[in-house]
């Protein structure tokens, strides 16, 4: 595939994720607000959190299993340690805007730990990574 063919092949797929996730900010907002705030609920958010959760787009959650594998963390050490905190882990990368950063760091090199200055949940990580073991499982 030459470069012109590349270029319009990510240029499409780049749209399509727009289109989608336009489509689902729209669906956001033409709900009933008690719909709205009843669906926050049963994720632990306020309605308008869970409007900038959607219109930062689905990568947060892929990025926070990847670290979490970097790490050495699985969702259930998480869960052990600290029941609902991976929930709050979620919606901290989802949220997040440095996701670009994130993900070329986790491409270049998943062990260096710049990562730690900018990544709103470092600290929690690091903590249930310090602590997984004391927990049996």
């Amino acid at each position: 595939m030459d470069d012109a063919t590349t270029s319009h092949t990510g240029l499409r797929s780049m749209l399509r994720r727009l289109q989608h996730r336009w489509h689902e900010r729209e669906e956001l907002r033409t709900l009933d607000p008690r719909e709205l705030n009843r669906l926050a609920c049963e994720f632990g958010l306020t309605a308008p959190a869970l409007q900038d959760l959607v219109a930062q787009g689905p990568g947060g959650a892929e990025l926070l299993q990847r670290r979490l594998h970097a790490l050495g963390v699985s969702r259930a050490d998480i869960e052990r340690i600290a029941p609902g905190l991976g929930r709050d882990l979620e919606r901290t990368c989802g949220c997040c805007g440095e996701k670009s950063k994130c993900q070329r760091d986790l491409e270049q090199d998943p062990d260096d730990t710049a990562w730690k200055q900018y990544c709103p949940n470092a600290i929690s990580l690091e903590r249930v990574r310090c602590t997984k073991g004391r927990f049996p499982a």
